[in-house]
């Protein structure tokens, strides 16, 4: 998510060998960087996948896409776990999800890579958080004790849920986490669960309603990162490849789009969402994106993660995260990104 984090679902698996995260000077020339200016793709069809047509409202209203010398087909998920089974299948080529489906999706040997990452701009704003009922009696962390949170397995959720009751002394063995693949908003606001974790668009509109407040956010527990996975056959192909790196980089001019119209972002969010003005601009502006080259506080902060969840015995194993990111594209993100 470009715009905002949704609720993510359970982890894909598949099996490949991993690359090292440095670009193997023995990589094809086109898988190395090369531009689309150097390769002709001519016939080139990238398939990428969307969560609600997020990525795809915002290279269009932005423009980016207009004379790029390629096809691109989309498919639309609910979740980077989807995201990654079909590229896992071969079906897509390059997906946009959170951080954390792709610590399950190593852990599962699955055939992708981080090849894009955009972070969260400003560190004192969140784009997910732990919400309750404004009558609830939980006021603080250690409340949590004993009640029902709504989890979300292989997400961003799964993540907050266990650094937040980390934070307050707790384990998972202390609270009842609630798994619920459909319905987990009707189940929330039944209150069949007392906790719910939301992100983005979402939290934002369940905000709105005025009956909800925030628990804690994930300021300062999240690392704030957004991905652009891509398949391993992809990443192999030289002209899927290039064209993946064009491709790349049209996406993060079109984020610095839209960070710097907010109103223009505004109308593409409404339709997306069914919102108003207010909130649409309000989902815009919560938390936002930009893409940054892929460096060691990205792939450290990706460890952290995938260790936590080892030492949490949700992971049977350690993972080691620089296998499941390629910098082959960081001096395309750099030069996007620098307005030259």
């Amino acid at each position: 998510m470009l715009v905002a984090l949704v609720a993510l679902f359970a982890a894909a698996c598949g099996s490949d060998d991993d690359t090292e995260a440095t670009s193997d000077a023995t990589a094809p020339a086109a898988a190395a960087g090369a531009s689309a200016a150097a390769v002709d793709l001519t016939g080139v069809t990238l398939h990428v996948g969307d969560q609600y047509n997020i990525l795809k409202s915002q290279l269009e209203a932005a423009g980016v896409l207009d004379d790029a010398p390629y096809k691109v087909e989309w498919s639309q998920f609910q979740g980077g776990p989807a995201v990654i089974a079909a590229e896992t299948g071969g079906d897509v080529d390059l997906g946009m999800m959170g951080e954390t489906p792709v610590v399950f999706a190593q852990a599962a040997n699955s055939p992708v890579k981080v090849v894009g990452v955009s972070k969260i701009s400003d560190p004192a704003k969140y784009n997910f958080a732990l919400i309750v009922k404004n009558d609830s009696p939980i006021r603080t962390i250690a409340d949590l004790k004993g009640k029902k949170i709504l989890n979300s397995q292989g997400t961003v959720s799964q993540y907050l849920i266990g650094r937040v009751l980390e934070k307050a002394g707790l384990t998972t063995k202390d609270v009842e986490l609630v798994n619920i693949q459909q319905g987990a908003q009707a189940a929330y606001d039944r209150g069949d669960v007392d906790v719910s974790g939301s992100g983005g668009a979402p939290l934002v509109t369940t905000l709105a309603k005025g009956q909800d407040r925030v628990l804690i956010s994930g300021s300062g527990l999240l690392p704030g990162f957004n991905y652009l996975v891509a398949r391993d056959g992809a990443l192999s192909d030289p002209k899927t490849s290039a064209a993946l790196g064009d491709f790349l980089g049209r996406v993060a001019k079109s984020q610095d789009w839209y960070n710097a119209n907010p109103d223009k972002a505004a109308e593409i969010v409404k339709p997306i969402y069914k919102v108003d003005d207010a909130i649409a601009r309000k989902i815009v502006t919560l938390a936002p994106f930009k893409y940054v080259p892929i460096d060691s506080t990205i792939i450290d902060a990706h460890q952290s993660e995938a260790d936590f969840f080892t030492e949490q015995g949700v992971l049977k194993s350690t993972v080691d995260a620089t296998k499941v990111f390629d910098d082959r594209y960081n001096p395309i993100v750099t030069k996007a990104t620098s307005g030259s």
